[in-house]
């Protein structure tokens, strides 16, 4: 199912969503991110399913319910989408209703994106930093996309864009919400010259546990130092389109993989469909769990991961500088294909052991601190430890302690 809802938004009133894109495909894995880390992390863009088949999927729902507008946004980032522009036009043309797009703004400073977000009539991006540190440490994107392509594409997007543009800033405490931290951040919105600005907050479940709401007086600071944004920090108020599902327990799966539901709102849908106990079925089915946030009760996917038992790290030399690393638990298996250069390995174990040990110690970092969705099936050691220093210090502390357990 692409489409979906009506679902009750805090900034675009009912909007129908549409996700182009499988679940979380992302080109960034926000610390904050209410759906969780990202499974995929790419930046290039690609056809994911055939846009006839989305394109019937919006038909069906807009046919069957009323709405403000048509959102694409999805569970990971929709401009991922190559065949975006044409479902954004073919939407406009046939149903008459104002389209936007809520994006991460990470690509947009390739030319085929702006092309195809140009002509839809609201566009939401994201930048919660305004310097590259803070990005990489908030967004922790692919290895292709950095601060200054972002920025500049925002910019470059702004300048031939004559719809809305519409900046969320998600204001994390400690992170981005200091008076230093806000200054950057509104030298940044000034040069993209954006309609409004939204101080965005972590309500819902985050990806990262240590994520927290900033204070109500850092907030205020953001409000009046951000050319006057406007912050929504309250949970949405309405109620979930669900005619186009069979039954409670299917509407509930399919709405919160894209949109997390507060336990309320789940017993609102099971009303509707008459089905009391739906709730505690998929609890009891290892589908879903309830968890607490901020004092609200919210239904999460209970997602597979590797387990909790020893894992086994696999080292194998491919050629000179490439690796194979298997990581085997009970249940799971993943490969990854790891380029480690000589001077790169002198700079984190001097000779100290090999490069195969070395690359044990390094996903054994990788596991502990439960990175691997983090990692592209292949890549370069140098590249992403350079992309995330934290990596790199972690590693050669585990190193030099010598460490050597795998636990998730």
């Amino acid at each position: 199912m692409y489409a979906y809802g009506p679902v009750p938004s805090r900034r675009l009133g009912n909007s129908i969503g549409v996700s182009p894109i499988p679940a979380k495909v992302c080109s960034y894995s926000c610390i904050y991110c209410q759906l969780g880390r990202t499974s995929t992390l790419q930046a290039k863009r690609q056809r994911f399913f055939p846009k006839e088949d989305i394109f019937r999927d919006i038909e069906k729902v807009v046919a069957s319910s009323s709405a403000d507008v048509i959102t694409f946004a999805g569970d990971g980032e929709p401009t991922l989408c190559s065949d975006l522009g044409w479902l954004i036009r073919k939407s406009k043309q046939e149903f008459g209703l104002p389209v936007a797009v809520i994006t991460n703004g990470s690509l947009l400073f390739n030319e085929d994106v702006q092309a195809d977000l140009l002509t839809a009539d609201i566009i939401l991006p994201t930048l919660d930093a305004g310097n590259p540190d803070i990005f990489r440490r908030i967004n922790r994107s692919h290895g292709s996309i950095t601060f200054d392509n972002m920025t500049k594409g925002l910019a470059a997007f702004r300048k031939q864009y004559n719809g809305q543009l519409w900046l969320e800033v998600m204001l994390i405490k400690d992170v981005n919400d200091t008076d230093e931290q806000l200054i950057l951040l509104r030298d940044t919105v000034m040069e993209i010259q954006t309609d409004k600005v939204f101080v965005m907050t972590p309500i819902r479940p985050p990806a990262e546990k240590w994520v927290e709401c900033s204070d109500p007086d850092r907030i205020k600071a953001a409000e009046q130092m951000l050319l006057n944004a406007v912050t929504v920090a309250d949970v949405e108020i309405g109620d979930f389109g669900v005619l186009e599902f069979a039954s409670a327990a299917e509407a509930i799966l399919e709405i919160f993989a894209r949109h997390p539901l507060r336990l309320e709102q789940a017993r609102a849908i099971e009303q509707k469909f008459a089905e009391p106990g739906i709730v505690e079925n998929l609890v009891q089915d290892n589908k879903i769990v309830i968890n607490r946030y901020r004092q609200t009760d919210y239904i999460q996917p209970l997602k597979p991961k590797m387990g909790t038992e020893q894992i086994e790290i696999a080292v194998n030399r491919a050629n000179c500088c490439t690796y194979q690393v298997t990581l085997r638990s009970k249940n799971q298996e993943r490969q990854y294909r790891v380029i480690l250069a000589d001077a790169y390995y002198d700079n984190l174990a001097r000779g100290l052991m090999s490069k195969e040990q070395v690359l044990e110690y390094c996903f054994q970092y990788f596991v502990n601190n439960g990175l691997l969705d983090r990692l592209e099936a292949k890549f370069v050691l140098r590249d992403i430890c350079r992309q995330y220093p934290e990596f790199e210090k972690g590693i050669k502390e585990m190193i030099a302690n010598g460490e050597s357990r795998y636990y998730v």
